[in-house]
């Protein structure tokens, strides 16, 4: 059969959808399914299967639905849409129309934020017996989000016209001096005891440009995202070594930027991926492990060659998670629906699929992407080429067009681009080859097939089967993690959790409804994350605890508990869940560390030292970008 008759053959096929059809296209192929290391499927079948209370999504609980009954009222949503482009003084203007009781909810946040902007715009220029007047109009507005800042620039503000010997006839409010209010407070029922309080010198202060990337059993790791900590050109990022009792083990400037990261409970190491794909371990003493291209391995380059679909998107988002086993033997990265884990050579220890969603089925066989006799026409007058032809000569005159159009060499030409795809397409309506790869005899991909109807309906002996074309198949793996012994989570986007051993073989399913944020694993207890809930399983299988955590703060797992962090509060619980205690700062806290039957918690230029306060070793799961450590 000749290269072009292949091609029309093709045509008289029915639609992917045709089961019967696919199963014919797949027992005629004599080829492989691409060149690579394949991963196994998962077969969950004789894993434990626990589901879990559900987590609801982040928008079920924030208020979103508020806000959407609010935004198309035809009062107040023109104040959220004059809030969200940053217009304040037509906010203030809108917000006059509205009622005190319209002026609730989420609104009255805008309406407050929009006053606070235009205040410190007429402070900035001098105007101080405007900004008063605003003063007093937003505490009579909107009095339920005035804050204790709000009050103290108020009174400000009129000592400010009174230096300048200007009159006014404003009063000022009560406020608390934020001096008189005490440091802490901790709750009656913890056992906690102040034993040390001290102020920092100027040089034992955080440094704003560091950041929390993660806290394991040993110490923190800091990442300077921007570089700006060092003096050193080239430094695109600085990561530096935290011990558990604060003291710096080490830094280091690093040449690269950070995209994704990963690390052992155990504190053996760091992985860290850039934005180009190379991943990068490091140990405790920041020296260097591994470095691998992961755009170039080989598992990764034909995943691309020899899977036909049409929504992958940019490599590095596909990789979702990297990490480093608690031994530091072992690495492993997530790809779309795949998960690979490997030894510190990059051989294979195991590699995982997530089984496809219900309705679907895996086809190898010839890309189904074809175009008709016009388009095979128009494709052939892009490679200035006509029939007959030979399929070399397609390969042969697209690598000398390519050249040409190619967007590298015509930098000043900005449809080069779209012609370099114009051009690619035009390749595969005349192959069914992926233009990357440029290899006829090894052409076979693997697309995803429709295996069942999504409906069936029965009318009158008449049988009729529905079938919705759109639709993704698989179930991407968005966070993995290594486990205390070896082992991994594997959680996907349909929300999943599937506990691997050392070896690869599925142990437990946990089905929790949306996929979990972080996943820790620390003696008997796993903590489960999602942006609502955490869960406490006890011996991987009994759920020993169960929180609501939605703006609770972030989360902290020790040994001998785990905390929920906000920025002036600390909760504590057991390992289990119960709650313990809580200690409440008046300035944020930026650091904790652990020492002798106790914990130091630092607010920025005051270090405190508590006794009675079992916070062992530890690790945080969410790190938000507001808490800075040093």
């Amino acid at each position: 059969m000749s290269f072009f008759s292949k091609i029309f053959r093709k045509r008289r096929f029915p639609k992917a959808q045709d089961s019967k059809e696919l199963d014919r296209v797949e027992s005629e192929s004599k080829r492989t399914a691409g060149r690579r290391e394949r991963p196994d499927e998962l077969d969950w079948s004789h894993a434990e299967y626990i589901p879990l209370p559900p987590s609801p999504h982040k928008w079920e609980v924030d208020g979103r639905d508020e806000f959407q009954r609010e935004y198309d009222h035809p009062s107040i949503g023109p104040v959220f849409r004059a809030g969200f482009k940053k217009q304040h003084t037509k906010v203030v203007k809108l917000a006059n129309d509205l009622s005190p009781e319209q002026r609730q909810g989420k609104v009255g946040d805008v309406i407050a934020k929009a006053y606070v902007k235009l205040i410190l715009q007429r402070m900035k220029s001098g105007q101080l017996v405007a900004a008063a007047k605003q003063c007093v109009e937003m505490f009579e507005r909107v009095p339920e989000y005035v804050k204790d800042v709000d009050r103290r620039r108020f009174n400000r503000i009129l000592k400010d016209i009174e230096k300048a010997g200007k009159k006014h006839d404003f009063e000022p409010v009560d406020v608390a001096n934020p001096s008189s209010l005490p440091l802490f407070t901790v709750s009656k029922d913890t056992a906690w005891d102040l034993i040390g309080e001290r102020k920092l010198k100027s040089d034992e202060r955080p440094n704003p440009a560091f950041i929390i990337a993660a806290i394991d059993t040993k110490g923190t790791w800091l990442l300077d995202r921007t570089g700006a900590s060092s003096d050193r050109s080239e430094a695109k990022s600085v990561l530096r070594r935290i011990d558990r009792r604060g003291c710096l083990v080490d830094e280091k400037t690093l040449p690269h930027d950070v995209y994704r990261t990963g690390t052992g409970t155990a504190g053996t190491g760091i992985a860290i991926m850039d934005s180009n794909g190379q991943l990068y371990v490091y140990d405790v003493e920041l020296r260097t492990v591994i470095e691998s291209n992961l755009r170039e391995d080989p598992r990764v380059v034909e995943h691309f060659k020899s899977i036909d679909t049409n929504y992958w998107g940019e490599f590095k988002s596909q990789v979702r998670a990297v990490d480093v086993s608690p031994e530091g033997d072992r690495y492993l990265f997530t790809l779309a629906d795949e998960a690979w884990c490997c030894a510190l050579d990059g051989s294979t220890v195991w590699g995982l699929v997530m089984p496809l969603k219900e309705g679907w089925k895996r086809v190898v066989g010839r890309s189904q992407r074809f175009g008709v006799a016009q388009e095979v026409e128009e494709a052939l007058q892009l490679f200035g080429l006509s029939l007959p032809v030979d399929p070399a000569d397609i390969k042969r005159q697209y690598r000398k067009v390519a050249l040409s159009h190619h967007p590298d060499r015509n930098t000043n030409d900005p449809t080069a681009t779209e012609k370099m795809k114009a051009l690619n397409r035009a390749f595969e309506v005349l192959t069914g080859v992926d233009p990357n790869t440029l290899a006829y005899e090894e052409s076979d991909v693997t697309y995803f097939a429709r295996s069942a109807p999504d409906h069936v309906v029965e009318l009158d002996g008449f049988r009729l089967e529905m079938t919705i074309t759109g639709g993704v198949p698989q179930d991407w793996v968005y966070m993995a993690s290594f486990s205390a012994d070896g082992g991994a989570y594997l959680a996907t986007y349909s929300g999943k959790v599937i506990l691997v051993s050392p070896e690869g073989r599925p142990k437990v399913v946990y089905d929790i409804g949306i996929c979990p944020s972080e996943i820790v694993n620390i003696g008997r207890y796993t903590y489960f994350l999602t942006s609502t809930r955490l869960y406490v399983l006890e011996d991987d299988t009994k759920l020993a605890g169960f929180l609501d955590v939605f703006q609770q703060g972030r989360l902290l797992v020790t040994k001998a508990g785990f905390g929920l962090l906000t920025d002036k509060r600390l909760q504590w619980f057991t390992p289990a869940g119960i709650k313990a205690g809580e200690l409440n700062v008046r300035d944020p806290i930026r650091a904790i560390h652990a020492v002798d039957n106790g914990v130091i918690v630092q607010l920025g230029n005051i270090k405190l030292k508590f006794r009675g306060f079992r916070y062992e070793s530890y690790r945080v799961l969410r790190c938000k970008r507001k808490f800075r450590v040093d």
